[in-house]
């Protein structure tokens, strides 16, 4: 009998979310069970083990679904389920701080007539949400949404209200924080949250009957305070994602593309024309990005990182060596190949001494990908066939970068235009048309060559992608109009003697 074993790596998978939702189950039974009506201890984990049950089944079918959520490491489950627990201790603290201020207006003798529910509506409920779209991505942010929703409805005074509410809201400021490229992104989540909250507090009316005119205005500012509250929450969490899980949010990959960064001044001194290079891929690879529907952010930062290593040792590169001065000439050409390749190594090395993101790190190998470097390793064949040996004897190992192949989008377009915008340098005459038919040639190369396999690049991105970066090119590479030389000015003898004059009596009054 044949007997499957689930390999460990999956074993291990499944052990990691197991662990993160009953840990998340743990702490909001904990938290917010105890502000609930006291019950059994078995009612009580009976009531966590149907929340993890609920959870694990929105686990188990965004897998199914939603492609940006099936193929995420262990890490970028383990932070989803960290944020959903830091936001479970944000709502219970908060929630605790109201309940507290209630109390102590009623011990001052001020009577304030707001039901308990009321307050549920001025809790941080997408704090969470907020900061995973930010630094995850919007699959994880929406699956992030649902199971904040699940849990918060659960132990919620307004439970017939709460899984709409907070799945409505939550996903709202979700979507509205996909283009978050600064501080005032918060703002405008605050307040779309608060607007797709207020119609469950008006609906709320109708259930649970307000005590009060202040009660009905409890709501409603409770909404407002919400959406800012979660926009505070998520604004503070941000930076501890980002530097203890390694994830970027668009506004740090911003920051960092200034010119103020150490590594990007000693590109632009070290080796100025990668650094010249590395600026016009910038600009191909937003363009095209923002075509297809990928990430223009991480696209530009990406580019600007990508060959970082080149600084090392910046003169054994084409773009920055001396016209009529070339390293290579004295070296052989496996020697050649090596010092090329060895800048994915040098690059991946200062990406982790600077503390670059992940993101960014991975696409200095991925833009590379196993591509072989031909010009060396044609030489070498080249030699080998003049000095009797067989081409084949050539290790084609040596002259291939070490990979992997580009595991996304933004990877996969950074390859792409690294080839294109080298190749349109070398064209003597870069009209419109030999720049386009360049392009197409290069794009057709790289897509027989099966780089682009391991990332999600479709045909018709392709065809976009050529689109966007002809029209880049041809801005930056076009012709100039060749203007004539201008005729030497013929100076009369007149003209000569009259600044001889002139002279003279600037002398005799002593100014000259």
């Amino acid at each position: 009998m044949r007997i499957d074993f689930v390999p460990t790596s999956t074993l291990a998978r499944r052990l990691t979310i197991g662990v993160c939702i009953a840990s998340l189950c743990a702490v909001a039974e904990l938290l917010l069970g105890a502000l609930l009506p006291s019950a059994s201890m078995s009612t009580r984990f009976l009531r966590a083990v149907s929340v993890g049950l609920t959870l694990a089944s929105v686990h188990i079918g965004a897998k199914a679904v939603l492609t940006g959520y099936q193929s995420r490491k262990n890490k970028c489950y383990a932070t989803l389920y960290m944020l959903c627990v830091v936001s479970v201790v944000v709502v219970a603290l908060v929630n605790v701080i109201e309940l507290a201020l209630i109390q102590y207006g009623n011990d001052r003798m001020v009577r304030s007539d707001i039901m308990e529910g009321s307050l549920a509506f001025a809790l941080p409920y997408a704090s969470a949400v907020l900061v995973a779209q930010s630094t995850l991505g919007l699959h994880l942010g929406v699956v992030t949404a649902l199971m904040s929703a699940i849990v918060f409805s659960v132990y919620s005074p307004i439970s017939s209200l709460a899984l709409g509410l907070v799945a409505t809201s939550s996903i709202a400021g979700c979507l509205a924080f996909q283009r978050a490229r600064s501080r005032g992104s918060y703002i405008q989540a605050a307040v779309r949250i608060a607007l797709v909250m207020i119609p469950f507090a008006v609906a709320s009316l109708a259930i649970y009957p307000a005590t009060s005119a202040i009660d009905v205005i409890a709501r409603i500012v409770g909404c407002v305070l919400s959406g800012f509250l979660s926009a505070l929450a998520a604004l503070a969490i941000t930076p501890f994602v980002e530097y203890f899980a390694g994830y970027a949010s668009d506004m740090r990959l911003i920051e960092m593309a200034t010119l103020d960064h150490a590594l990007l001044k000693e590109l632009s001194i070290q080796a100025p024309g990668t650094w010249n290079h590395s600026m016009v891929i910038g600009m191909m690879v937003e363009s095209a990005a923002d075509a297809i529907g990928a990430n223009p952010v991480v696209c530009r930062v990406g580019a600007y990182f990508h060959d970082i290593g080149k600084t090392k040792k910046p003169v054994y590169f084409v773009e920055n060596q001396i016209p009529g001065e070339n390293r290579h000439d004295k070296l052989s050409p496996s020697m050649s190949a090596l010092i090329i390749r060895s800048h994915v190594k040098d690059g991946i090395e200062l990406a982790r001494k600077y503390k670059l993101p992940k993101v960014i790190e991975d696409m200095i190998p991925q833009h590379h990908g196993t591509s072989v470097i031909d010009y060396f390793y044609d030489k070498a064949r080249k030699e080998a066939e003049e000095s009797g040996r067989s081409p084949e004897e050539v290790d084609r190992s040596l002259y291939q970068y070490p990979g992997p192949k580009p595991q996304t989008r933004e990877a996969g377009l950074l390859m792409l235009a690294d080839g294109i915008e080298a190749a349109a340098r070398t064209l003597s005459e870069p009209s419109q048309d030999r720049i386009q038919g360049l392009v197409q040639k290069m794009l057709n190369k790289v897509f027989a060559s099966g780089e682009l396999n391991e990332c999600d690049l479709t045909l018709q991105d392709l065809h976009c992608i050529a689109k966007c970066f002809t029209r880049v090119l041809t801005g930056i590479y076009h012709q100039r109009i060749a203007y004539a030389e201008p005729a030497e000015k013929v100076v009369t003898t007149a003209e000569v003697s009259a600044a001889r004059e002139v002279r003279e009596n600037l002398k005799r009054l002593g100014i000259e």
